[in-house]
């Protein structure tokens, strides 16, 4: 397969096949593919902690962030969140993540206590808030304003949910560090991870917005979970951008 390469890094996810995780890394760092960085699925604190350090290793030189769990303790308080955090980010240290992307809480009063440790603690990596279902941002903004934290921006998310007011938002472009790309389907409040041929030609449009907003070098993840689905958002995502003139 002969993708291109893009100006924007490419990322996959660490589950593309049924496989170990090891397995799943080793795969992805050998690939005659343009893809540079793996999202390591941390959904699940107890089952995230119980890896080793042996399951990060990969040859080659692997790119990694993480994908925080979405089960943090946040009734147990902003220390409790803080530990988990940051054992899953030292936890994968062969392959150095440089960020987190954090599902935030209900109450941004407990999203202040966690990012008043990050920028405390100072740790050396990102810790990116994203759009959810629920969560479109709009409550929390005052807070990621005030520690100035960086978004990963989940277009799925966006256009699935009517999140489109993130797009109007002039403080967005300079926050965004990650953008998880897919296709969510076509039915309105809910959404899948479909590969990039099944975006409607609307849903291809917002995408390309998207990509006139972001820095050029802010890593592009294909949020799917198949050898075969990455595939597919590799070519169609030349497809979209194959007339790519960034006006930066």
């Amino acid at each position: 397969m002969n993708v291109p390469q893009t100006i924007w890094p490419l990322a996959a996810t660490s589950w593309l096949w049924p496989k170990t995780l090891q397995e799943n890394l080793r795969r992805i760092s050998t690939w005659k593919l343009p893809i540079r960085q793996v999202a390591l699925l941390f959904y699940q604190s107890a089952a995230s902690l119980a890896y080793t350090p042996a399951d990060f290793t990969a040859p080659g030189k692997l790119g990694s962030h993480v994908h925080l769990p979405i089960d943090l303790p946040w009734d147990q308080g902003s220390e409790a969140v803080w530990d988990v955090i940051t054992r899953l980010m030292e936890l994968p240290a062969a392959l150095s993540p440089w960020g987190g992307v954090l599902h935030p809480p209900g109450d941004p009063a407990r999203l202040t206590g966690v990012a008043a440790l990050w920028r405390q603690r100072n740790p050396g990596w990102r810790l990116m808030v994203e759009n959810i279902p629920g969560q479109d941002l709009r409550a929390h903004w005052p807070v990621i304003q005030d520690f100035d934290l960086p978004v990963c921006l989940d277009v799925g998310h966006l256009m699935a949910f009517g999140q489109h007011w993130l797009l109007d938002e002039p403080d967005l472009p300079a926050r965004v560090e990650l953008v998880h790309c897919y296709a969510p389907g076509i039915v309105t409040m809910r959404h899948e991870h479909l590969p990039l041929s099944e975006l409607s030609p609307s849903q291809a449009r917002t995408i390309q917005a998207v990509l006139t907003l972001i820095k050029p070098d802010t890593p592009i993840l294909f949020e799917v979970f198949s050898e075969s689905d990455l595939r597919d958002c590799l070519e169609n995502f030349t497809k979209l951008t194959q007339d790519w003139r960034h006006p930066g």
